[in-house]
C-alpha cells in the first residue's frame, strides 16, 4: 500500500466523549478551565487498533481546544493510550477553524497528494466538507472491531 497520511479527530475518535456538568452532561467551558474532563476517558479501541496498523509517523491527531488546560489533559491522555503517536504530530486547533482548512494547509505545505491522506472523524459535519475536497474519509462506524475499515476496498488491504 502507498503512504498514507491520517488525520483523525480526538473526542469520538481517538476517545470517547467528555461528560461535563451542563445540561445532559455537556461539557461546558467552565468545565474545560477547570475540571479534569478528560483523564478518564477510555480509547475508542477498535481505532486505536486501526491506527497501530499504520506508520505512525504520518498519524496527525487533529484536536479542537478551547483552553489552556484542555490542550494539556489531551497530551497527557493521548501519550498514556497513544504512545506510538509522535507529539509532534499532535494539532490542536481552535473551534473557529475549519479541520478541512488545517488538512488542506499541511497537504500544501508538504506537498503530499490529496489521494494519499485518510481523514477519520465521528462527525459527518466534520468528513462532508473534506469528502468534497478529494480526501478519502472515514466515520469510526467504518471501522470494525478488530481495527479494520468495513466496506472501503482500497483500504482493506491494510487488515490482510
Amino acid at each position: 500500500m502507498e503512504k498514507k497520511y491520517i488525520f483523525v479527530d480526538y473526542e469520538g475518535t481517538l476517545s470517547e466523549s467528555p461528560k461535563g456538568t451542563g445540561e445532559n452532561q455537556s461539557v461546558l467551558l467552565s468545565d474545560l478551565l477547570f475540571l479534569d474532563v478528560f483523564s478518564q476517558l477510555r480509547p475508542i479501541e477498535k481505532v486505536k487498533k486501526y491506527l497501530q496498523k499504520q506508520n505512525p509517523a504520518n498519524i496527525f491527531v487533529l484536536g479542537v481546544v478551547d483552553t489552556n488546560n484542555e490542550i494539556k489533559q489531551k497530551e497527557i491522555w493521548l501519550k498514556k493510550y497513544y504512545s506510538f503517536i509522535k507529539e509532534e504530530n499532535y494539532i490542536f486547533i481552535s473551534s473557529e477553524h475549519k479541520k478541512v482548512d488545517i488538512i488542506n494547509e499541511y497537504v500544501e505545505n508538504k506537498k503530499i497528494n490529496k489521494k494519499d491522506v485518510i481523514f477519520i472523524d465521528d462527525k459527518q459535519k466534520h468528513l462532508e466538507p473534506a469528502i468534497k475536497e478529494g480526501y478519502l474519509c472515514l466515520n469510526v462506524s467504518d471501522i470494525n472491531e478488530n481495527g479494520c475499515v468495513k466496506s472501503n476496498n482500497k483500504l482493506n488491504e491494510i487488515c490482510k
